[in-house]
């Protein structure tokens, strides 16, 4: 059984009329648990006067066309839905779409929409009590919403018989007992199993009252709702045995249920030691009926037992009352956009604090009922954050940690299936849960993973190489190097995901897996024919290979070719009066990886090679596009092309380090603390020292490294 902890009892919505947890009826221009849709108005009350019936039909299809066009652009446009539900509640059988294939279509859109479905009950309980209770059986299990299950309940105590009531509370409490805005739903399950063990007391004991056996009553909450409910459902209960709540009744059925002693005492545990609001009224309560089985010695005992339980979810419920200050029960999944964005990730936040909280065991539960509250708290954040991956990803991992894998999985693919299919991150983790599943792997689940891999690279945007990376490693780590390099053929060939990501990663498997630098070598050269100019990360990932072999001699020839083509590129352009920016940085991006290079792991002859190389070479460029002498320009700074301070900085780059001039510095406001610091020969500036990151503040007005990633 699934239990949960949430918080803040709020206190449950009215009743009124048919029982709308939502405070109200269905009425014409009204829709309970929802917002106006503000785009399609309703005519004014004074206008219908004057508009003949087919004139209201006109505008009544007008607005359900709109409303049609409006749900076609934007499926998730929840006002536009709503309104469209509120256009055929109007309607009614009128119309060529009945209510109930309005809310079939609504609730196709948003299954896990609590205020949605609830407003779908409420339509069918009007419409009968077996209709109504279909559409709630489709969606408790799956909607563990608070407010849902009061709706629920209302139905059930309008409508069903004693018995079917009680075991409705009993699944209520058992999936979200724990939810510590739930005292409502404690307390009212808890007056009624009073009420049926008074009766047995008075039964089995004639001076049961007078003896202190009697347990203090509450109002009767079948009762309460009944005499709120409309008279058209007041009349249906009369007709059928719903009617019967009487003491004999409730005697039947708490023999059925065996609504007993040690029914009672462990139904109060329950209630009184988890976190919710009602916890000083039904620990009265459970001390109340300790007392009257006539034992003190026992009833003390057990007392002090759960006394600090009792304790823990009073604290525990204090502590989740503020972390819960303002969270939005009702709102409903939609993708994330910019206009949205901040207000869910502010809800996704509330429940991460609320989860972590949890995850801390504040009530000191143990394993199992600890596994059980959490992952409900989890299921409850999803109805509102499903768009959010890391909400996901924790659910999944959780789950592991408890030892659920195959739950794990099956909410991972819920995840991506439902709501993230384009999440790269999450479809990966799938993919690999079968391949990691167990060891050795079975053809089963080898069989899975492949079929997870092929559809992600069938439904995956195009290009996304990274999805082609990850499944050319899966083929390598299952099948070997034949089939790899099978698979990589294969790719470079037909696939929509190559890119030149995907032949810089196959060459460093060839080498760093297969041992073969001749072999990544080959695969590199074949990768830079293909995209030659268009990729300098793909030159750049080669350098960087051929230092890591030590082959500095071909990462000099890489790095001097790739210049020399781009400045040529780049001087074609520049006398033909065009200019191709990313051309220009590819430039820049190859020079300083080739200044680096020489600076660092060259001799002086290299790095004054690499350092007069453009000017040179620009010069002998220019010849060769038959410049006359006297037009030769010295350097490529006429033509935009001369190298930067930025460039220079990087040239001087170490892996993180970096040099920073004064020009990227905030302005010294104190420019006398600047000159004392410059000017004094004990300042650590002008030693020499390397200096503290909090005495650089203080004593010098420029940084002279700073850390890059």
């Amino acid at each position: 059984m699934v239990r949960s902890g949430l918080v803040g009892l709020q206190a449950r919505p009215k009743m009124v009329g048919g029982g709308s947890v939502f405070g109200s009826p269905v009425m014409p221009g009204v829709i309970r648990g929802g917002h106006p849709a503000a785009t399609v108005p309703p005519p004014p009350a004074a206008a219908l006067v004057t508009l003949s019936g087919a004139a209201l039909k006109a505008q009544a299809q007008h607005r359900v066309i709109t409303l049609e066009a409006a749900i076609q652009a934007n499926p998730h446009d929840l006002a536009a839905w709503e309104a469209r539900i509120r256009e055929a509640l109007l309607a009614g059988t009128t119309e060529e779409a009945s209510p109930e294939d309005v809310f079939e279509r609504v609730v196709k859109q948003w299954p896990y929409a609590p205020r949605i479905w609830s407003m779908y009950a409420e339509w069918a309980e009007g419409e009968g009590t077996a209709l109504g209770s279909a559409v709630y059986r489709r969606c408790l299990q799956q909607v563990p919403n608070l407010e849902l299950w009061l709706s629920y309940l209302g139905f059930c105590k309008r409508l069903l018989p004693l018995e079917d009531v009680l075991h409705a509370y009993a699944q209520a409490v058992d999936l979200l007992g724990t939810d510590s805005r739930g005292g409502l739903l404690w307390a009212e399950y808890l007056a009624l199993l009073k009420h049926t063990y008074n009766v047995q007391q008075k039964k089995d004991n004639p001076d049961a009252e007078t003896s202190g056996k009697l347990l203090a009553e509450d109002t009767n909450p079948i009762e309460a709702a009944r005499r709120n409910a409309k008279p058209a459902i007041r009349q249906r209960i009369e007709r059928t045995k719903a009617a019967n709540v009487s003491d004999d009744e409730f005697l039947r059925v708490g023999a059925v249920l065996k609504i007993g002693n040690e029914f009672m005492r462990r139904t109060f545990q329950r209630a009184a030691s988890t976190a919710h609001s009602a916890l000083d009224k039904l620990w009265v309560g459970y001390e109340q009926f300790e007392k009257s089985q006539g034992n003190p010695p026992l009833a003390q005992k057990l007392l002090a037992e759960h006394m600090p339980r009792f304790v823990r979810g009073k604290a525990a419920f204090k502590e989740l009352q503020g972390l819960c200050n303002g969270m939005d029960y009702a709102a409903l999944a939609m993708p994330i956009t910019p206009k949205t964005a901040v207000q869910q990730t502010k809800l996704f936040e509330k429940w991460r604090g609320v989860l972590q909280f949890e995850q801390t065991n504040p009530l000191r539960l143990d394993r199992k009922d600890l596994q059980a509250r959490v992952t409900l708290l989890f299921q409850q954040a999803a109805l509102g954050c499903a768009y959010h991956a890391e909400l996901w990803h924790d659910f999944a991992e959780w789950l592991d940690l408890g030892g659920q894998r195959e739950e794990a999985t099956a909410c991972l693919r819920r995840a991506v299936e439902r709501f993230l299919p384009r999440d790269l991150t999450l479809r990966l983790m799938a993919a690999q849960r079968h391949e990691l599943a167990e060891v050795p792997l079975s053809a089963a689940n080898m069989e899975a993973a492949e079929e997870e891999y092929q559809k992600l690279l069938e439904e995956m945007p195009k290009p996304c190489p990274l999805a082609l990376i990850n499944y050319l490693a899966f083929v390598r780590r299952q099948r070997g190097g034949g089939d790899f390099r099978s698979a990589f053929v294969e790719a470079i060939e037909s696939s929509p995901h190559c890119t030149w990501e995907v032949y810089a990663f196959a060459a460093q498997t060839e080498y760093h897996i297969f041992g073969s630098s001749d072999a990544a070598c080959k695969v590199f050269r074949l990768g830079l024919e293909r995209y030659g100019e268009r990729e300098p990360s793909l030159l750049a990932a080669y350098v960087n290979f051929l230092i890591s072999t030590n082959d500095l001699r071909s990462a000099r020839a890489e790095l001097s070719r790739g210049v020399l083509d781009r400045l040529q590129a780049a001087v074609r352009d520049k006398m033909s009066k065009r200019s191709d920016p990313r051309l220009e940085e590819s430039l820049a991006f190859l020079w300083q990886k080739w200044s680096r290079l020489e600076r660092y792991f060259g001799d002086a002859a290299s790095v004054r090679r690499c350092a007069s190389f453009r000017d040179e070479e620009f010069r002998s460029l220019q010849k060769d596009q038959e410049v006359e002498e006297d037009a030769i320009v010295e350097t490529p700074a006429a033509f935009g092309l001369a190298m930067t301070i930025s460039e220079v900085e990087e040239g001087f780059r170490f892996q993180h380090l970096k040099p920073e001039g004064v020009r990227r510095m905030p302005k010294v406001l104190d420019t006398g603390a600047e000159a004392s610091a410059s000017s004094s020969p004990a300042s650590p500036k002008a030693a020499g020292a390397v200096v503290p990151p909090a005495a650089a503040k203080a004593a010098a007005p420029q940084r002279l490294c700073s850390r890059s990633g």
